[in-house]
């Protein structure tokens, strides 16, 4: 056995010695070598890099469109904002891109439509990674590689002269100025007003149900507020509208939405990518609902937002989602509710003007707004809603037919004793009911109420963890009259004390019979 293991060291030996051996076999025999010192060293030379995984996407802000929708890319480790364009273009997203010095001096989009940068008259291209604008107002350097997982978009901005116009706005009039002429308040409109926000309390939790009973001044008990505020705390990745109808939310309930639970929801929208027209509508109305401050440098400051808005006014003086597609009266309404703390801007001034105009010529028979064909609630409201936000009164002529106007009108779509509903004598939905109470209140009080009289500043959190139980109510009236109640104590003594003789006269029997037997013993 011995002389085996010499012949085999031997032959060891010599294998090393002309190179035969293979290099794993000989560092196991080597003396002091493990084969895990080598191999991960060749091992990592020669591996490549792994590709990044992008979000990647490129959106031009004047008509509100996408260019290249957020689409998952994966590119090279190292790639930059060059190198990312060249990925485009040759995936074909891009028809061309041109850069000079890390900043983009145009883009060809796949159609053939160029998009030029020209500072000179306000288009420019804004690179915008994870949140974070380059160069923006700090001018900040772009990163030069992109990491993995980052979202890398790319908005053209073509502001013109609007732009420049309103970039000094940064916080609207907050004068609560009410109408001249207001139509008199019924009150068949105070008991749909309170029918209606029972309706809505009972049967729907959300974030816009809780903004407008604040709004409207209602309460709602403690479990229905931690409820929905644990549901705006929690959503982490909420859409433009959720995000504005949170801070609504957050505001009415009497909370800064600019430190809730320890989140800046104001902040977050402030960065918020890609808001389209009526995410932008509802921005500026979360903005302005407790006058937040906000930078006029940010990305979606108030001059942005507003520059959306009125981009989406049509030549009719209406307003769309998308411009050039047909005028929305729900729209044109809200944002007419949005543009109205800035009726005295020079700017805002004549789309406001232009906008009432084309509202105007849209009231149909019966003083309704209609959605399509049918007269619409939710339209309806909104319309009400604008003009008192613009003080116009709803006895103005263009507005009201002789003796019927659009608040006496909308009782046509209350569900006597519940909401109100989207179609006249339907049952009640959240969203008529929720616009009708906001219609109603802006006639009562004769102002915007989804504008605070008396802004707040104070932080706030709720113990999310534990939700108060409801209280069991008892019942006023009695199970049983005093009558009945009676006859039950009287049956129930005479029941005890029949059973207490029927005892005894046994027991007498019992006693009887012992007796008699022991004798016969």
């Amino acid at each position: 056995m011995k002389r085996c293991r010499r012949l085999f060291s031997a032959l060891l030996a010599l294998l090393m010695v002309s190179g035969c051996l293979p290099p794993a076999l000989a560092a196991e025999s080597s003396p002091g070598t493990a084969v895990s010192d080598s191999l991960p060293e060749e091992a990592e030379e020669s591996a490549e890099p792994a590709p990044l995984n992008l979000t990647v996407s490129i959106f031009e802000n004047v008509s509100r469109r996408w260019l290249l929708s957020p689409t998952q890319l994966s590119v090279e480790a190292g790639t930059g904002l060059d190198g990312l364009l060249s990925t485009l273009s040759g995936y074909a997203f891009l028809e061309d891109a041109e850069t000079e010095g890390g900043a983009i001096l145009s883009i060809t989009d796949e159609e053939g439509e160029v998009f030029p940068a020209n500072p000179s008259i306000g288009n420019n291209w804004i690179l915008v990674v994870n949140g974070i604008e380059y160069p923006g107002e700090a001018n900040l350097r772009p990163p030069a590689t992109f990491s993995d997982g980052d979202t890398v978009q790319l908005v053209y901005e073509s502001g013109g002269a609007s732009e420049a116009d309103l970039s000094a706005v940064s916080t609207p009039d907050r004068t609560l100025s009410a109408a001249t002429e207001p139509v008199p308040w019924e009150d068949r409109y105070s008991a749909a007003l309170s029918s209606a926000a029972g309706w809505l309390r009972q049967n729907v939790q959300s974030p816009t149900a809780l903004a407008v009973l604040g709004a409207c001044g209602m309460s709602v008990d403690h479990r229905y507020l931690t409820n929905v505020l644990r549901a705006v705390s929690e959503d982490t990745a909420p859409t433009g509208t959720e995000l504005a109808a949170g801070i609504l939310a957050v505001t009415f309930s009497g909370i800064s939405a600019e430190n809730f639970s320890g989140r800046d929801l104001i902040a977050e929208m402030l960065t918020y990518p890609d808001l389209g027209r009526i995410e932008s509508i509802l921005g500026l109305i979360a903005y302005d609902c407790n006058h937040y401050d906000i930078p006029s440098d940010a990305l979606n400051a108030r001059s942005a937002m507003l520059n959306v808005i009125m981009a989406g006014q049509n030549e009719d003086g209406g307003i769309s989602e998308i411009q050039g597609e047909e005028s929305d009266v729900f729209l044109t309404a809200l944002a007419l509710t949005a543009l109205a703390p800035y009726r005295d801007d020079a700017t805002v001034g004549p789309c406001i003007e232009r906008a009432l105009a084309w509202l105007a010529g849209q009231l149909g028979e019966g003083c309704v707004y209609y959605d399509g064909a049918r007269p619409s609630c939710t339209a309806t409201s909104a319309a009400i809603l604008a003009l008192s936000s613009l003080s116009v009164p709803l006895s103005d002529e263009r507005f009201s037919y002789g003796e019927h106007n659009l608040l006496s009108s909308l009782m046509n779509f209350y569900a006597g004793g519940t909401g109100f509903s989207e179609l006249e004598e339907g049952e009640a939905d959240a969203q008529p009911t929720e616009f009708a109470l906001l219609a109603l209140e802006s006639q009562r009080t004769g102002r915007n109420p989804l504008i605070l009289a008396s802004p707040i500043t104070g932080s706030g959190s709720l113990d999310f963890s534990v939700s108060e139980p409801a209280p069991e109510q008892e019942s006023s009236t009695p199970l049983l009259d005093s009558e009945t109640r009676m006859k039950v104590r009287v049956g129930a003594v005479a029941a005890v004390a029949g059973a207490s003789v029927a005892a005894l006269v046994m027991l007498g029997i019992l006693l009887h019979w012992r007796r008699k037997y022991k004798k016969k013993k």
